[in-house]
């Protein structure tokens, strides 16, 4: 997997199907050709509750899609399988009490249905997750849209030139000579924003991080992720749950010393 931020002039965007278990995939390998993966798409349980403590942690002990049997919660119960599970670490300590768990949900919306919405929102799921005492917890959107027809893109004027402060424009030009109009697909962005004014409107506690996302994936085989606007910031940021259990902490615990071979470590990686 290849993913990049190549010029937006060069690349067509394609429609690829994927399963829920694949997208989770790719979110926990996601690495923007960088050398070390990054979990940038996790950030509302790691990173928004103790952001003081995220820059102190030297990584995080991840796995994916465990029963609720397999750490021995209660039977019968949502969700099922707890989709993702993310533990951080320092060299001295495990913070086990800090575990941040996500319920990931994918929506598909078509050209003709725009606004289609995901079989199941998620939310039964991580009213469950709170329930079961689950320090902090996460619901994720991902949108796989439709690439839109040329005439149904939006222009978009882009800088020939890289923006910072050493550059000035040639004698005789200004700043805007150097834009050109081009056609973006905004389908991906428009419905991870819709999405994430769908579940807003479902008034979930604080402690629930909601963030929604958008995937595009392109003929060269790159891959760009799409994030709603900062202006959405604050429902990404989970608190600690108030009903957070000792004894889920001690069985999330005891998980993990009995399956390590289940939890990849992902080291601490400063999104840019």
């Amino acid at each position: 997997m290849k993913n990049s931020t190549n010029s937006m002039l060069d690349k067509i965007r394609v429609y690829k199907s994927m399963t829920e278990n694949a997208v989770i995939d790719l979110l926990l390998n996601w690495n923007n050709d960088r050398k070390s993966k990054d979990l940038r798409t996790f950030l509302s349980g790691i990173f928004y509750p103790d952001q003081k403590a995220y820059f102190e942690y030297e990584g995080f002990y991840v796995t994916k899609t465990i029963l609720r049997e397999e750490i021995q919660l209660e039977k019968g119960k949502k969700p099922g399988d707890i989709d993702v599970m993310i533990i951080p670490f320092k060299k001295t300590k495990i913070y086990f009490e800090r575990t941040s768990v996500y319920e990931i949900k994918i929506v598909r919306p078509t050209r003709k249905n725009p606004s289609r919405n995901a079989n199941s929102l998620g939310v039964t799921q991580v009213l469950g997750l709170v329930e079961d005492g689950f320090p902090l917890i996460g619901l994720i959107h991902v949108s796989i849209t439709e690439p839109l027809k040329e005439e149904e893109k939006m222009t978009i004027k882009l800088s020939t030139r890289k923006a910072n402060k050493e550059f000035l424009p040639e004698e005789g030009k200004s700043f805007e000579d150097y834009f050109v109009d081009i056609k973006i697909d905004q389908f991906p962005g428009w419905s991870s924003e819709n999405q994430i004014k769908r579940l807003i409107t479902y008034n979930l506690p604080d402690c629930i991080g909601i963030s929604s996302h958008g995937l595009e994936f392109y003929d060269d085989g790159s891959i760009t992720i799409c994030s709603c606007d900062v202006s959405y910031q604050k429902v990404a940021a989970c608190s600690f749950n108030p009903l957070t259990s000792k004894q889920t902490i001690l069985k999330i615990k005891n998980h993990f010393l009995k399956n390590r071979e289940k939890y990849k470590l992902v080291l601490n990686k400063i999104p840019s």
